[in-house]
């Protein structure tokens, strides 16, 4: 990064923290479309373990660059120091937007709730998974290791989203039994005995539940409780760490871009030249277009939705009281917006910011629809909901994994009114039967009736 950006850099970081932003050191480095594609492809590290869908996610991303259709002008990680990619080529002004940009970010990543559990060391340790599978494919084979992977991978989203925030009681248990030394995840088969696999119990007796309680982290149980290889069951635990470590991301997409974007606007719009402001306004433009659902559109027009209706004095019962003809109206100044913003930015995920202030005034003031439309809102806001809860994924619990005293896997669907997709579904039963080795089986809705789907039976 040249000595001009630098001296940016460090003038939008006094910017932010004088505005009342703080985080942790931010390292920006400069890459080309090709470093840029591959950091992407990773999920912006370096380093992965050796896959061929980090392949095909690189040449989407080179090929969206090399013929015009996208480009991805930075990338930033949650890592301690943050570390931000900025694409080289891009014009002095679009790397101090950028940089405005991912102090925004980093600002997020230090303060909102979701984040506070999530390692920040994973620049480090998604380096010790590449060597792993590295070292398993050594082991064993390239070929089983890839095959194993793939399984693995179809089964990334059989996780509890809730987990990094909930201590389980059975994992308590695990956590005190003496035995066990306490170790990352993936390396826990090698060091700690193999809990007991499920038998099936004499006749007459009662067996013991397992799992104790229902659970969603589907992938963990596997990978303390399935036939497995030591170096397999590794492997289910990186993928499951890496999932979670995701997850907050996921679930604050709109907030997080919503508050990037509001900063790197109000840090950087003063310091810029009549000229300057003319390119602004055209980046601008692009990245708050209204196609589809626009994460930086919706969550920065929301923040400023907040911010003004708190300043204005737009909340509380007296308001809450009104029509909505004369909420639209209703001013009373207390200049409490820019405290709430702070508030919003450490205390919401996605699906509590669009509950709680995403309104039939917003939608109207930002013409999001028509008065004539207005009876629909509660509709498509619900919709909007549901399709942001579990980052869109269904929700499944494993029930019994002694289903039938068979040794067998059941699982329940949470049937919110929308059916599973039949030929996905029965492709990832059959991955679980083969990791679990015996037949697997699923409770759902198909056609408004309860269903009981098999693999292996």
């Amino acid at each position: 990064m040249d000595r001009e950006l630098r001296q940016w850099a460090e003038r939008l970081r006094e910017r932010a923290e004088a505005e009342g932003l703080s985080f942790p050191p931010v390292l920006f480095e400069e890459v080309t479309p090709e470093e840029m594609a591959m950091l992407a492809a990773y999920g912006g590290f370096p380093r992965r373990y050796p896959h061929w869908r980090w392949g095909s996610e690189y040449l989407r991303y080179r090929e969206t660059y090399r013929y015009g259709l996208g480009r991805i002008y930075e990338l930033v990680v949650n890592t301690h120091p943050v570390q931000a990619y900025l694409l080289r080529g891009n014009t002095p002004l679009a790397q101090k937007l950028v940089m405005a940009h991912v102090y925004g970010h980093a600002d997020f990543f230090h303060h909102n709730l979701a984040f506070k559990p999530i390692p920040k060391d994973m620049l480090s340790e998604m380096a010790h998974h590449a060597t792993y599978v590295e070292k398993a494919m050594e082991r064993h084979g390239a070929k089983a290791v890839e095959e194993f992977l793939d399984l693995a991978l179809s089964l990334e989203n059989l996780i509890d989203p809730h987990a990094p925030y909930i201590q389980r009681p059975q994992e308590e248990e695990e956590e005190k039994a003496p035995e066990r030394l306490r170790v990352r995840p993936y390396l826990d088969p090698f060091v700690n005995p193999p809990p007991e696999f499920p038998k099936e119990a004499e006749e007459g007796a009662k067996p013991k539940p397992l799992p104790p309680k229902p659970t969603r982290d589907i992938l963990g149980f596997l990978a303390r409780h399935a036939p497995l290889a030591p170096w397999q069951k590794g492997i289910l635990e990186i993928i499951r760490e890496e999932s979670l470590y995701y997850v907050p991301q996921a679930a604050t997409k709109i907030l997080n871009e919503g508050w990037a974007t509001y900063w790197h606007t109000r840090l950087l719009l003063p310091l810029l030249t009549p000229e300057e402001a003319v390119e602004f306004a055209e980046l601008q433009a692009g990245l708050l277009a209204p196609h589809g659902l626009n994460p930086y559109r919706l969550g920065y027009l929301l923040l400023q939705e907040v911010e003004e209706r708190y300043n204005k004095g737009r909340f509380g019962p007296e308001y809450e009281a009104l029509p909505l003809g004369e909420k639209l109206l209703y001013e009373r100044p207390t200049g409490e917006g820019r405290r709430k913003l702070f508030q919003v930015r450490t205390l919401h995920t996605d699906l509590s910011f669009l509950e709680e202030f995403l309104t039939p005034e917003f939608a109207l003031r930002q013409r999001l629809l028509s008065p004539e439309d207005l009876e629909t809102f509660p509709q498509a806001k619900k919709a909007l909901l549901f399709r942001l809860t579990n980052a869109g994924y269904p929700i499944v619990e494993l029930l019994d994994a002694n289903y039938q005293n068979r040794g067998e896997l059941l699982l329940v669907h949470a049937y919110e009114g929308v059916e599973l997709d039949l030929k996905k579904t029965q492709a990832v039963l059959e991955n679980l039967h083969r990791l679990w080795g015996r037949p697997v089986h699923l409770k759902t809705v198909v056609g408004g009736k309860e269903r009981l789907l098999s693999a292996g039976a």
